[in-house]
């Protein structure tokens, strides 16, 4: 196991800790930092950004979704990571639990371990003195960019009719909004009964190879990146009922042709 140490900053959830499981067993984990979801930061955010009435068909999809599309897909998501260790990180690694990603506690750690590369899982977005701890943070992100930036990228790439952007990104982080550098990029194939939570499973799995290989290549000084200039950059936010209904009618065109 290489001796360079990483950190892990990441929202608790399967995906991630499927993985901090995988970095563990190749590299040497020296912390790992779980942010609570910042639920409140992210209402006003999007209050100022998008209105009051979007925001509202927004949590009403919330609702929805939690009532509905997250029972249906469980059954695929536990098909998708049956061959997969997706337990939550036991006593062997070390962990935190804080508020904030960018809190004072998270710098001590940072400034303490001085890792060689930070993994970045859905965490809010990460304030420059905290970028400064680090020659390099690498984000894990499902979707194409810069096209689809923010949340959901292959839920909206259907939603646009364009299956051959439904993929993965693994990209250095910048103070922007999934504006970093791209280290690699592929395409996901997908099914007709896709949800808005199994499609995200699907996508990691794509993208954890890609990512154990841009790790390897920042501890030892190889790592590489590109931009695209085919593609508009535009941020994405979470959809609403009439949203998922347009992305369901389209899956039935796409699915299984991606």
């Amino acid at each position: 196991m290489p001796a360079e140490p990483i950190v892990i900053l990441a929202t608790r959830n399967r995906t991630s800790y499927l993985l901090i499981n995988t970095l563990a067993a190749q590299y040497n984990v020296a912390a790992v930092v779980f942010q609570a979801k910042p639920f409140r930061k992210m209402l006003r955010y999007r209050l100022r950004t998008l209105g009051a009435w979007q925001v509202a068909r927004q949590l009403l999809f919330v609702a929805y979704d939690r009532a509905f599309i997250r029972p249906r897909s469980k059954p695929q998501i536990d098909l998708l990571l049956a061959a997969h260790d997706d337990t939550p990180p036991d006593d062997r690694l070390r962990c935190l639990d804080v508020e904030n990603i960018n809190s004072a506690a998270v710098r001590d750690l940072l400034t303490e371990v001085q890792p060689r590369c930070v993994v970045v899982s859905g965490t809010g977005i990460i304030s420059k003195k905290v970028l400064a701890l680090s020659p390099t943070f690498i984000n894990v992100h499902v979707g194409i960019t810069p096209r689809y930036r923010g949340v959901h990228g292959g839920f909206w790439a259907v939603w646009e009719g364009r299956p051959d952007l439904v993929g993965v990104t693994v990209h250095k982080i910048d103070p922007g909004v999934d504006t970093g550098a791209i280290i690699a990029q592929a395409r996901v194939a997908f099914g007709t009964q896709e949800t808005l939570r199994t499609l995200p499973v699907r996508q990691y799995l794509v993208a954890l190879p890609l990512l154990t290989d841009a790790v390897a290549a920042a501890l030892d000084g190889t790592l590489t990146t590109t931009t695209r200039d085919d593609l508009t950059s535009q941020q994405w936010f979470s959809p609403t009922l009439a949203d998922y209904w347009r992305f369901r009618r389209n899956l039935r065109r796409q699915g299984n042709r991606s």
